[in-house]
């Protein structure tokens, strides 16, 4: 039998109340459109764009993958009607920036990357851990997390850089988002270029605990899904 039809046998039981056998399906089968969407958010705040549009792509990109985050991992409604309402700020805030002329959207694009990063690597743990079914699935959500503990260090790194009084890097005195995701990034995978060091004490201690934790999360999490993924092929 297929794991997808033994993994959820509630479906297909009467008895189970309508908003259970919904919660266990929503989970199913879209943490690739995730794992897209953070992949297209990704690529595009980190290319560095410059102009007042720039706000709304962005608000577009990261609603849409909050959205879709939490659709796929069943979160509550609550969670949801603050996620959209959030999302309405953004388009709200960014489209009057775009044809209004309004400078300052950082309060509703920095609302939104708190939920992106803070709540979306919760809800999609919850809904894995209440799944207890390893599949592609859950390797998909499992390397959204991955790519979400990225963007919390960069989102983190930038509020050091705007809050302190002095520049967060040593080589660079005005840093970009695209920077602080560049540096995230290369960071949590220890490629270390050395193009961009973190200038203070905290930066340094942040830089090194994303590291130790992105390793830990690859070779912990990532490869025993992967390895317990590549048995249950074997067995079925």
């Amino acid at each position: 039998m297929a794991l997808a039809e033994t993994a959820r046998p509630d479906l297909m039981n009467p008895s189970v109340p309508s908003e259970r056998r919904i919660d266990t399906r929503v989970p199913e089968y879209r943490f690739g459109i995730v794992l897209l969407l953070l992949f297209a958010t990704f690529a595009f705040l980190a290319s560095g764009p410059t102009g007042n549009w720039v706000a709304l792509v962005a608000v577009v990109l990261q609603g849409a993958t909050l959205l879709a985050a939490l659709s796929a991992s069943g979160a509550s409604r609550a969670l949801w009607r603050l996620a959209v309402f959030v999302v309405l700020v953004g388009l709200a805030s960014a489209t009057a920036a775009l044809f209004v002329g309004v400078d300052d959207v950082s309060g509703p694009l920095f609302l939104l990357n708190l939920l992106l990063v803070g709540a979306a690597p919760v809800v999609i743990v919850l809904s894995l851990v209440r799944r207890r079914v390893i599949d592609v699935q859950t390797v998909l959500g499992a390397l959204c997390v991955y790519i979400l503990l990225g963007m919390f260090w960069s989102f983190a790194y930038a509020a050091i850089g705007e809050i302190g009084s002095e520049p967060f890097f040593s080589q660079q005195s005005n840093a970009t988002l695209a920077d602080y995701l560049y540096f995230s990034f290369v960071t949590q995978t220890t490629v270390g270029y050395g193009d961009f060091t973190a200038a203070g004490g905290l930066g340094r201690a942040l830089a090194v605990l994303e590291a130790l934790i992105g390793q830990l999360y690859l070779v912990t999490v990532i490869a025993l899904l992967v390895s317990n993924l590549g048995r249950r092929g074997r067995a079925s």
